[in-house]
Order: C-alpha cells, then structure tokens, then sequence
C-alpha cells in the first residue's frame, strides 16, 4: 500500500514539474527579454539626446525627404549612426518611425511669449525614433515569449539658444535677375523686406546681449559700390594676384551709376533700414565680388563671432565671371577667407570666430556650383519663401544648444 502510495506521488510530482517548468521558463523568458527590452529603451533615449544635440549642432537644412516629418537626409544620416553605435550589430533602425523636425521661434508660443519679456530666443529640434531588436526568446505554442523582435521607441529636443553678440555683413546680389518675380512678388522686393526684417530681429537681440551687435551690407552685381557712387572691383590679373591681395582695397574703377552702395558695420538700425529701401537691381551678376568686399567689411569688426551670409537668387553670369570664380575656388580662396576672419582676439580677449553661409531663393542651389564650393555645402542653405530666408537667416546668428526637454 505505502509503496504504491508513494509511486502515485511521485507520478503526481512529475506531472506538475512538466506541467511547471514551461511556465517557469516562460516567466524567465518573459523577465529576460523583458529586461531588455526597458534597457535598450533607456539606451535609445541616450542615443535620441545625442542625436539631437548632433543635429542641432550641426544646423543643416531639414527639408523633409521622402515623407513629411522625416527631416532632412544630413539629420536623418545623423540619427542613423548616432543610434547604431548604441545599438552596435543589434537593430534594426525603422525608417517611417525616424522623425526629425526643427522649429523656428514664430512657431513656438512660449519662445514668442519669452521675447516679450527680454528672453533669449531658441530654435527648438525634436526627434522621434523607434528600434526593432531580435529577442534571446522568442517563445512558441508551448512556451510565452515576445516573439522573434520586439520594438521600442523614444523622443528627444534640444533647443539653440543666442548667445555672444555678433557682426553680420550680408552679402546680396542686385543683379538684374533679381527684378523677377517670386512667389508674387519681385525678387528685390522680397531681399529688402526680409533685410528690414533680420534688422528689427538684431536690434531686439541688443536687449538680449550687451547692445553692440552690428549689421553690414555689401550689395553686388558684377562689381560693388560705395555711397559716392565709386564703382570697385576686386578681380586683379588673375586668382593668384587677386588672393595676395585679398585684404587690400578694392580697385576703384570711377563713377558709376546703380542704386545700391555698401552700409558699413553699424547699429544705427533705423538709418540702414531707410537706406536699403532706395536699392534697386540690374546688369549681371559676379558673387565673388561681394564675398570679398564683404569679407573685408567683417574684419573691421570687433565682435568675437563673425557671420558673412550671401543671399542670391542665381549662379553668376557667363563668361568671365564664372570662369574667375572657378579659378578662385581652385585656389580655396573663401577658406582663406574664413581664416583671416576667424584669427586674432578682440578688446575684450574674446577669440574671432567666423562662418560663410549662402541662402538662396528661386533657383536650384545644386546648380550654383561655385558658391557651394566656396561655403561648403553644408552651409548651404534653401529657402521657399521670405519667412524661410529670415528663419534660416535667425538660426546661423543662433549660436549655443540649450538643454533637453
């Protein structure tokens, strides 16, 4: 009797360890993978912070690529290897689930509600992403488990912030081309009505900074002008004589009659506004022009950041003027350029630091080599509207990244 009493127990006991272990196992699965699954969110939200102080670092063009919100291919290439390295030879990054987007302060209620009350305007970047990961157990009819993968995502932002006082020289092309339309309206028409626009902005930055940033403008067609009317061209012989004398004066060629003239680095906000209302636009264009003369402005400033931002709306003309702007690029002479600007201290101690951007409206950047070549095409910048040049416009004189929200 006992000892079948015991032979049925002991068949009892193996019944309920087969009938137990499944579900142990499971439940180990189900904490293992689990497990992972919060720990790998962690690291994603890790890499998304990263990612997005990258990108906003970075500041490159987010114009959506292949659906909307998918931000720009420099961002989303960001975010792809800013991700993979903490996910090393483990994810599978999902394409649709990668968004990256970048607001401008107009877009932002509380960045427009600070400016109002004498705070720092920002830029604001946030980035959403999702990983797919292969599970250690994936489980089947008899045993729980997450399946082959499991997914998680997170989300990050970043804001940039304006910082140190800044000289800006615009240079901006007055060349015939500019008396067409755009957008309904003509092309000159819009340049000045966004040049109003960055002046008021800058003038509210003084309330924001120690009061002594300064603006420029060096209009161009194929050669620049003073108020006098002198005509100066910067083009001497050939790129070689031209580069040695990059910080000499121009070449005055004598009267000349167009309505447009240099405003040298001031904040006398109001007097640049009314007299950049009188320009007007015609003849050919010769980009290089401006950027040297331009250059020159800059360096007269004391400011420790230096921004020279061309605005154009087309390559340069035919002939001649490409043809010694190719020669220029061959010779680096905007590199040269910026490490002139960017060398040497101010009164203050405070080290130079200088950046060449191109914005540029109504036309295909791709197609202006030269300019490209000259800034980087990094620095390059499209814009679809005037909101968009004073946004793009707002961003290069954005200087530092704020925190994460």
């Amino acid at each position: 009797m006992m000892k079948a009493y015991y032979k049925r127990q002991q068949g009892h006991a193996a019944l309920l360890f087969v009938m137990i272990v499944p579900v142990l196992f499971g439940i180990f699965a189900l904490a293992t993978d689990g497990v992972r699954a919060l720990q790998s969110k962690a690291r994603l939200g890790d890499a998304a912070e990263v990612a997005i102080l990258t990108i906003a670092a970075k500041n490159a063009d987010n114009t959506d690529v292949d659906f909307d919100g998918a931000g720009s291919k420099v961002n989303r290439d960001i975010a792809t290897r800013v991700i993979s390295n903490y996910f090393y030879n483990q994810d599978t990054i999902l394409p649709q689930d990668l968004k990256i987007s970048k607001l401008a302060c107009h877009d932002i209620p509380e960045c427009l509600a600070g400016l109002d009350t004498g705070e720092n305007r920002f830029n604001e970047y946030s980035i959403e992403a999702k990983t797919k990961l292969v599970t250690w157990f994936p489980g089947n009819e008899s045993i729980v488990g997450f399946g082959d993968t499991f997914t998680v995502g997170h989300a990050a932002k970043a804001r940039k912030y304006v910082n140190k006082t800044v000289d800006v020289v615009f240079v901006t092309d007055f060349s015939g081309s500019m008396t067409n339309d755009w957008n309904g309206k003509v092309k000159v028409r819009a340049l000045k009505s966004v040049m109003r626009g960055i002046v008021d902005e800058i003038e509210k930055f003084d309330a924001i900074t120690d009061g002594n940033n300064t603006v420029g403008i060096v209009p161009f067609n194929t050669y620049t002008r003073n108020r006098r009317g002198d005509r100066f061209y910067n083009y001497i012989d050939n790129a070689y004589t031209t580069i040695s004398r990059i910080w000499y004066p121009a070449r005055n060629s004598g009267w000349v009659d167009a309505q447009f003239y240099n405003i040298p680095l001031t904040n006398d906000y109001n007097r640049f506004r009314n007299h950049i209302n009188w320009f007007g636009a015609k003849q050919g264009t010769a980009s290089y022009e401006g950027i040297i003369s331009g250059a020159r402005m800059l360096k007269t400033g004391k400011n420790p950041r230096r921004l020279l931002i061309v605005l154009s709306d087309g390559k340069d003309s035919d002939g001649y003027p490409s043809i010694r702007h190719k020669a220029l690029n061959d010779l680096n002479y905007c590199q040269i350029i910026k490490k002139g600007l960017s060398e040497g201290k101010n009164e203050k101690g405070e080290n130079f630091s200088a950046k060449l951007a191109v914005i540029g409206f109504g036309y295909d950047l791709e197609k202006n080599v030269e300019l490209a070549r000259c800034v980087g095409v990094d620095n390059v910048y499209k814009a679809e509207n005037e909101q968009d040049i004073l946004d793009r416009i707002l961003e290069l004189i954005s200087e530092e990244i704020g925190h994460l929200k």
